[in-house]
């Protein structure tokens, strides 16, 4: 019977270990890049003309073919929607990575 309850009182701790794991790798998504009622106004971006930006909002929130780009706080991140849900942006297009800084309300190291 105690061994019973050993191999239960085990089970139980690596279950929820486990399920501690999962919520940690859930991606972290960046607030919004505009306000509920903002409407972004699209501009070529300085430095690369297939690239569009939204000056008019507060956030830095690009548009190249059929994604979205936003820079928040250090990290890029990818949607098919301006609204999101956001994904981290492992690698740029090369499109983004040419854009001048003056496209930037907080441009990146590089």
């Amino acid at each position: 019977m105690i061994r019973v309850r050993k191999i239960t009182v085990i089970l139980l701790v690596l279950a929820s270990l486990a399920a501690a794991g999962a919520a940690w790798a859930q991606p972290y998504q960046p607030p919004p890049p505009f306000g509920a009622y903002d409407k972004p106004e699209w501009y070529p971006a300085p430095g690369n003309p297939k690239v569009f930006y939204a000056p008019n909002i507060q956030g830095d929130l690009f548009w190249l073919g059929n994604r979205y780009f936003y820079y928040y706080s250090g990290y890029w991140y990818r949607s098919y929607s301006m609204w999101g849900p956001w994904q981290p942006a492992r690698n740029l297009p090369k499109g983004i990575l040419r854009l001048d800084r003056g496209a930037f309300k907080q441009p990146p190291p590089w």
